[in-house]
């Protein structure tokens, strides 16, 4: 819309130099001419009167013509630019005496189709008796010149101006374009908020509904307990005597995944603790384990033996380990989606000390769909995320970057788009003994 006023207005002010100030400037010339002609008419005046009270004698006549030719001579002192193409001399001889009009004379060329023609009466001194008229055909060139001067201004200005319009277009798309994309971006942030609110409100009803379930499952285990004193009092190692041991079994599975659930839920203290890194990784892995089984992804651990003791927040470490394993599973997943049955997803998890900075290292790889350098470098950015709008909040990466910060720990990230991604986080060594 902006575009079409500004050529709009642009075509107003062509049309405004066509229809009113071309004619405008025409006019202007012929008067600047016809002044300039009249300063130089005098002589022919003064020649005229001195006839009117005897027949002009040759001299006369010849000095007449002489005059006459020296109006062609006006021209422009800046460009030499002639003023006047042709000139003639009309006498009115009931005032002047002579014979067979012999004083009406021409100079120059008469053009017929001249742009304008100037006439200037000849009076006697003080005005009393009109004694010729000079016709005046001004010079093509000097109208040409006249409006072209001002036209190169005109037009100037006018180009500039449009120049200037379509900057300020220019700008001002850009400037609705960033607002279309802050917008947008708000937008996602809210939804990524709502989506993370429901999170939360999901973490506190998990911590509910793992003390619900604890019950029941007290129960089941009460009851396999039981079943599994009388098959040992029987001495039976029947099909049922194993089938109550796995009951067993299980239960236990079930409860220490409930207790990982409560732990990582509840609100603990942000105090650090000397801990041994292996408990977190582990107790963060139990809720994957079987979701990894489930959705086909390989699952590679490598805990080393011997690990040295670390002084950070349990909770917070296993939080760390939980955001890199779910961000894992959603790049191998996206990728599969792409690359069809042929790609098998897989994911690796190392915990091992780093010789070279002393420090215990953790791992995550996975060969997912990847990050390009732009997306690497600002993954660890709050709200920022390159998921669907309610696949992801933006926060788990920023998440793990502040515990990093906070607990003194460094990340690497080494990431290729469509080759997968690696997260590494160095966590420094404690030497104080327990």
């Amino acid at each position: 819309m902006f575009l079409v006023l500004t050529l709009t207005l642009e075509g107003m002010m062509v049309l405004y130099w066509v229809r009113i100030l071309e004619p405008l400037l025409t006019r202007k010339a012929e008067v600047t001419a016809r002044s300039l002609a009249r300063s130089h008419t005098q002589e022919l005046a003064v020649l005229l009167e001195n006839l009117m009270t005897r027949p002009a004698p040759p001299a006369i006549e010849a000095d007449l013509r002489t005059a006459l030719d020296r109006l062609l001579l006006l021209q422009d002192p800046d460009d030499g630019t002639p003023f006047v193409e042709g000139a003639a001399l009309a006498v009115d001889y009931s005032v002047i005496p002579a014979s067979e009009k012999s004083l009406d004379m021409e100079s120059g060329k008469m053009d017929a189709t001249a742009v304008f023609v100037s006439e200037i009466p000849l009076y006697s001194s003080g005005g009393r008796e009109l004694m010729g008229v000079v016709r005046i055909h001004n010079s093509r060139v000097f109208l040409t010149r006249f409006k072209a001067e001002v036209r190169s201004a005109y037009f100037i200005g006018l180009t500039g101006g449009f120049l200037v319009l379509i900057v300020i277009w220019r700008l001002m798309i850009g400037q609705l374009r960033r607002i279309q994309r802050t917008e947008t971006e708000l937008l996602e942030q809210q939804a990524q908020m709502i989506h993370a609110g429901r999170l939360t409100a999901m973490g506190e009803m998990a911590s509910g509904i793992a003390h619900e379930i604890n019950q029941p499952l007290a129960i089941i285990r009460m009851a396999s307990d039981g079943l599994n004193r009388y098959f040992e009092k029987q001495g039976e190692e029947s099909m049922e005597a194993r089938a109550a041991g796995k009951i067993v079994q299980q239960v236990q599975r079930a409860s220490r995944i409930i207790d990982n659930m409560r732990s990582f839920v509840r609100a603990g203290s942000s105090a650090e603790a000397i801990i041994s890194p292996a408990g977190p990784v582990e107790d963060a892995l139990s809720f994957f384990r079987e979701q990894f089984r489930i959705h086909e992804i390989d699952l590679t651990v490598e805990i080393a033996d011997g690990l040295p003791d670390i002084r950070a927040n349990a909770q917070k470490l296993e939080q760390i380990v939980v955001n890199l394993l779910s961000n894992a599973r959603y790049a191998v997943e996206a990728r599969k989606k792409n690359a069809g049955g042929e790609f098998r997803k897989a994911v690796a998890v190392r915990l091992v000390s780093d010789n070279g900075s002393g420090r215990v290292v953790l791992e995550v790889r996975d060969n997912g769909i990847g990050m390009s350098a732009d997306e690497a470098e600002r993954c660890l950015e709050p709200f920022y995320t390159t998921k669907p709008v309610g696949e992801g909040t933006g926060l788990g990466l920023s998440i793990v970057h502040t515990i990093v910060r906070e607990s003194d720990m460094k990340i690497e990230i080494d990431s290729r788009p469509g080759q997968g991604s690696a997260f590494r986080v160095f966590m420094p060594v404690c030497s104080e003994k327990i």
